[in-house]
């Protein structure tokens, strides 16, 4: 028991060594997972909300219907039925065709058009008959409204629809898990700083009793975790490797469920355990482990990884990751089976030898992957230029052009590091004088990116990109990349940003090689 005790002591306590420091390495991808869960877990405890039903019809054969879910925040919403003043209605030509009198009907919901048509009103043989109806999921009306269009109407009809009645009082687990969101960050660095203490404190014995309980709880937290990814299909890659090595969930329950079991062992014979140092050595060697992995996670967290694990990392030629390679499988490989009953019967039958004689019913199809195409490590890498300022192609630019580039990326501009800017400027300032093309994207708004511009009095525009891209390509916000032919040469973080002099450093030591 002792020997069995002592592998397991070894394996325990250099997996989570190993898991803590690959984590470490890069919190905020950590922290990008923790969100997953969260918004998950926010998810499935919400609870389901009625629909509102609407449909607009006349006599003329309008029949539009739509609808929306409530929303937990909902309270009333307006409804508005305009019809505008008689006026000219002109068809094709204005000069050529004859003009007819008529008016437009809006319907309007919390000042948001949800229909518009114009009516011609006159030379009708018949009224024209209107008719807004708006009723819950349940089949309750809440408004119904018919009207008759003609030259001497002009409705301005204004209702208020309580959907406060019909709102559902939401769990209050849903608030805790988004309230988690902000913080996500923080419990990233906590959780690989335990893993690192944990996994030391098993490897030289240190307050067994203490060590055993706490890695067991952690490891029934992350079994748990693991298998709700598992089993509903929620969180594609637990991370508990980061990005250095990717998971299937149900490989990642299955390596929890090991460590588990592992841990019980462990757990079992804690009062057996006898720390290899003395009390004194062990709290300082405990002290330098918390205090290192701290560092280290902190540092890592206001720089950039240590280790990049990501396809954009410094050396790596992007454009090559997106090709194909000739022996990778262009598309999934599918194996197909049909099923068929007989006699209450069912059985599995290959696409080339199933029955045809009717004694046999068709159940259903299906389709099995067993061989995936190949997918690149790079995706989603687009960009949407601003054409009002140029009609370049960022990425055409980033993956052909032989002059340097530099990529701006600012995933969140009302979260960025303010002090960053300055020198931000002063680089672009300074790349006037350079040939060197330069690109800022970001995930915000255009509008608000344009606002940003103004108050910080920057010489640029933003354009847009997707925020998960932006989150991949460079984990600072903001953060700087210099690229040439799709090899990424350089990146810094938001505190690190290079001045104009390194840049021509860089460039000149290439063009030397």
């Amino acid at each position: 028991m002792k020997i069995l005790t002592s592998i397991c002591r070894i394996l325990v306590g250099l997996l989570f060594i190993f898991s803590g420091v690959i984590k470490s390495n890069d919190p905020k991808g950590t922290a990008i997972k923790l969100n997953e869960y969260f918004d998950v877990f926010a998810k499935d405890v919400q609870v389901e909300q009625d629909s509102i039903l609407y449909s607009i019809t006349d006599n003329l054969g309008t029949n539009e219907q739509s609808s929306f879910s409530l929303m937990p925040s909902d309270s009333i919403k307006t409804i508005e039925i305009v019809q505008s003043g008689i006026r000219k209605i002109y068809y094709e030509d204005e000069e050529t065709q004859d003009s007819f009198l008529g008016s437009d009907v809006y319907v309007l919901a919390n000042n948001q058009i949800i229909y518009e048509a114009e009516y011609i009103l006159e030379d009708t043989t018949e009224p024209i008959l209107f008719n807004v109806n708006i009723k819950t999921g349940s089949k309750e009306v809440l408004l119904d409204k018919k009207l008759q269009l003609s030259l001497n109407t002009k409705h301005e009809i204004k209702e208020i629809l309580p959907l406060y009645k019909y709102v559902k009082q939401e769990s209050v687990w849903v608030g805790f898990f988004r309230g988690l969101r902000p913080y996500a960050i923080h419990f990233s660095i906590i959780m690989c700083i335990l893993e690192i203490v944990f996994g030391f404190g098993i490897l030289i014995g240190w307050k067994p009793k203490l060590i055993s309980w706490l890695t067991l709880l952690m490891i029934l937290f992350f079994t748990f975790l693991t298998w709700y990814s598992a089993y509903f299909n929620k969180v594609t890659d637990c991370g508990c490797f980061g990005d250095f090595i990717k998971l299937e969930p149900w490989t990642s329950f299955y390596k929890d469920i090991v460590l588990l079991v592992l841990i019980l062992v462990i757990f079992a014979r804690r009062n057996k355990i006898v720390p290899l140092f003395s009390k004194l050595f062990g709290w300082n060697a405990m002290l330098v482990v918390v205090i290192s992995s701290s560092v280290f996670a902190i540092y890592s967290n206001m720089y950039l990884p240590a280790w990049d694990f990501l396809p954009y990392k410094i050396g790596n030629n992007v454009k090559k990751l997106m090709i194909r390679p000739l022996s990778a499988r262009a598309v999934d490989s599918i194996e197909t089976k049909l099923l068929y009953e007989k006699n209450g019967k069912v059985d599995t039958f290959g696409i080339m030898d199933y029955p045809r004689t009717e004694d046999w019913k068709y159940v259903n199809t299906i389709n099995k992957i067993i061989a995936p195409a190949w997918k690149s490590s790079v995706h989603g890498f687009e960009f949407s230029t601003r054409s009002e300022i140029n009609n370049e192609n960022i990425k055409d630019t980033l993956l052909n052009s032989r002059t340097y580039t530099i990529l701006l990326v600012s995933t969140h501009l009302d979260k960025s590091y303010e002090k960053s800017w300055a020198k931000i400027k002063a680089l672009v300032n300074g790349l006037k004088t350079q040939n060197v093309h330069f690109y800022a994207v970001t995930a915000t708004s255009l509008d608000n990116a344009d606002a940003f511009r103004t108050e910080m009095q920057l010489p640029f525009y933003f354009n847009n990109s997707d925020e998960t891209l932006l989150k991949t390509v460079v984990r600072s916000n903001p953060g700087v990349m210099l690229w040439k032919e799709g090899v990424v040469i350089d990146k810094w973080s938001c505190r690190s940003i290079p001045s104009i002099d390194k840049i021509v450093k860089i460039i000149s030591k290439k063009k030397d090689k």
